[in-house]
């Protein structure tokens, strides 16, 4: 028999149904894909509001074992319920059989240990619909705006996410309206049919419980003994990654695969005494050593790399005039829309995020101890002072400590940039530091420098961080698409940011050009931006999660220049990447390297370019990083892994 529940349960119905159906009505335009409208799931998704308003604003009278049936079914199908969450979320599910039973088992293993944690059937089974709800949706939308899905090292890097998240602006989904309407209606069934065990006594209590663990260890305790670096998954574009293993057999994957693992054969003395071994650089240091600039652009890209791309006016005219004195050419870089500090990490240290696990993060997992080997340090043994200078927040990406590790004796952030810079005279382009007012804290740092003294000064710039959608962003000129069908205003602002570096730029040389101290001044950014996926797509001539690892590269392609104000040999078109980078404004100075930069110098004649993805080889062919048919990535990952987990002797007397 049904009947209408008593009025307050048919009033809270009645207003979440309510609220559902405005939630709905809203975004009705989200609804509409590619210029069609899918009323198939508009209109599911009012039926199902209606149905949860059913399940709250009636009684079900119906006999107490039909009713232990469905709560027991209920709760054996909540791993579905989530699963089909994660699927609407994912995208086009490209799931095989098993793979969907494995993220099911998954789910499983999670209501079970809430279940012997609870000792409710009801409740484990909400919060493990809740949670999966709250994790998949967390994934889609960081995907939205980052272009990549949530990974393991981004629960790290929650700081520095939420400083910049009020910069980005979140458009409304369909898939976000479908997922929160059915996740309201199956909690609704879960808390009216949710079946309570009779546990009535503490030994019934703590048998449910240990019965509870005992599922759930023998399900984790072979998934912790698996090797999971064997599964065949995109980890080149985790977007597929989702699609095709599942958002948490993903995730849980990546977060295996995170912890840096010793090199098979690798050991430490023989490692060490292979670095102490390499002859030292005898070029001896110029008696008028230059003042060295290394600037990271935030977000500074050339996208026609990608392909044809036609705009109203060319984005960097200047940096493409630039041939005196001049060295040009493309790094190829490992993140993509985010992830700075993996690029800063590969230039600063000379190591390679293609040697360390995919979605890690080293600034927040593995600098730990000083790095004697980093530029900034070995910057100081050639007589220099270093300082670093990031006109936004020094805790982000945990530079206020790596910075330390690395050796630099000055860190100017935004907290303290006002004991340097007029505070009144900070631009700001959107809501970030203008590259205008960076350089001017870069310049106060040479200007007020002893006569006798030199310096390296590296400059993480802000102007450029995504994301792109501001509506009066405060620039002079706007570029604009004239070649691509689709309407990308994200791309455009981009361009228009990237127009206003140039001019920046262009200042910045103009004001070293006559500088009485010889300068060497060295850009590069950091990847490209995190604009419209479809935009990428058009572009590049097709869906990128269907291209070959060595297509997917031009994503990765980054300009760099070096420039100074005194003769220097010009080159153009060199291939690198930033981990060589280094090496390569050493040579420009005329210093010597250090032992670490010899050996890469050798590493790079066989592994001239390379990410986290994969190299290239000397004859220009993709190849994926493996150790084990290189003898040059084995020595690399060998003195990769010594310097990172090897502290100091100094540091280490200390410990005593």
């Amino acid at each position: 028999m049904i009947k209408l529940a008593k009025i307050p349960r048919v009033i809270f119905a009645s207003v979440l149904a309510l609220a559902m159906w405005t939630f709905i009505s809203v975004n009705t335009s989200t609804f509409v894909a590619e210029d069609e409208f899918d009323y198939f799931q508009y209109i599911l998704s009012y039926v199902i509001s209606v149905g949860a308003w059913a399940v709250i604003a009636f009684d079900f009278n119906i006999m107490p074992r039909f009713k232990r049936g469905i709560g027991i079914g209920l709760f054996a199908l909540t791993p579905f319920f989530c699963m089909h969450i994660s699927m609407i979320l994912s995208g086009s599910a490209e799931f095989l059989m098993n793979i969907y039973f494995i993220n099911v088992l998954f789910y499983f293993a999670v209501l079970v240990l809430f279940f012997a944690l609870t000792q409710s059937m009801k409740w484990s089974a909400v919060i493990t619909l809740l949670l999966s709800y709250v994790f998949n949706l967390a994934s889609f939308v960081v995907n939205l705006l980052r272009g990549t899905p949530l990974i393991p090292s981004d629960f790290l890097a929650i700081q520095t996410a939420a400083n910049v998240a009020e910069n980005y602006t979140f458009t409304m989904q369909y898939q976000i309206v479908v997922v929160t309407v059915l996740t309201a209606f199956l909690t609704a069934l879960l808390c009216v049919f949710g079946y309570k065990l009779p546990l009535t006594t503490w030994k019934r209590r703590l048998t449910a419980a240990l019965s509870g663990l005992a599922v759930f260890l023998v399900f984790y305790i072979p998934v912790l003994n698996t090797d999971f670096s064997a599964v065949s998954m995109d980890y080149f574009d985790q977007y597929h990654a989702n699609n095709t293993h599942g958002t948490l057999y993903s995730f849980y994957v990546n977060l295996r695969r995170m912890k840096l693992e010793k090199p098979e054969g690798y050991s430490q003395e023989e490692t060490q005494k292979a670095i102490e071994s390499v002859p030292a650089d005898t070029a001896p240091i110029p008696t008028d050593k230059p003042n060295i600039i290394v600037i990271m652009n935030e977000s500074f890209a050339d996208l026609s790399v990608l392909g044809d791309l036609r705009t109203n006016e060319d984005f960097m005219p200047y940096y493409r005039s630039l041939e005196k004195n001049t060295i040009k050419g493309e790094l190829l870089v490992s993140p993509f829309g985010g992830y700075t500090c993996n690029t800063e990490f590969e230039f600063l240290t000379g190591l390679s995020m293609g040697l360390l696990p995919r979605g890690s993060a080293p600034y927040l997992q593995y600098i730990r101890h000083d790095q004697p080997t980093s530029f900034a340090s070995y910057m100081k043994t050639l007589g220099y002072k270093s300082v670093a200078v990031h006109p936004y927040f020094a805790r982000c990406w945990n530079r206020e400590k790596v910075y330390k590790y690395f050796g630099f004796d000055n860190f100017v952030s935004i907290e303290n940039m006002g004991e340097y810079e007029n505070a009144n005279q900070f631009e700001y382009i959107r809501n970030y530091m203008s590259d205008r007012t960076s350089y001017s804290a870069v310049i106060t740092q040479l200007e007020e420098k002893d006569d006798d003294e030199r310096m390296f000064v590296f400059n993480v710039t802000m102007q450029n961080h995504g994301g792109y959608t501001y509506n009066n962003p405060g620039l002079d000129e706007h570029i604009t698409i004239e070649n691509l069908e689709g309407d990308y205003p994200e791309a455009e602002q981009y361009l228009s940011l990237i127009r206003e570096s140039d001019k920046e730029l262009e200042e910045l040389l103009y004001y070293f050009e006559n500088w009485d101290e010889p300068v060497i001044i060295t850009m590069f950014g950091d990847h490209q931006p995190a604009v419209e996926q479809d935009f990428y797509e058009e572009l590049m001539g097709g869906p990128i999660s269907g291209m070959s690892g060595e297509k997917l590269q031009t994503r990765y392609r980054i300009p760099f220049i070096i420039w100074a104000n005194y003769d220097i040999d010009e080159k153009t078109d060199i291939k690198t990447s930033p981990n060589y980078l280094s090496n390569l404004v050493l040579e420009t100075a005329g210093l010597p390297k250090s032992k670490t930069g010899v050996i890469l110098d050798e590493i790079k004649e066989e592994v001239p370019q390379i990410n986290e993805m994969g190299h290239f080889t000397p004859e220009g062919k993709w190849q994926p990083n493996n150790e084990e048919k290189s003898e040059a990535l084995k020595r690399y990952a060998d003195m990769e892994y010594y310097i990172l987990t090897n502290k100091p002797a100094a540091e280490k007397n200390d410990e005593k």
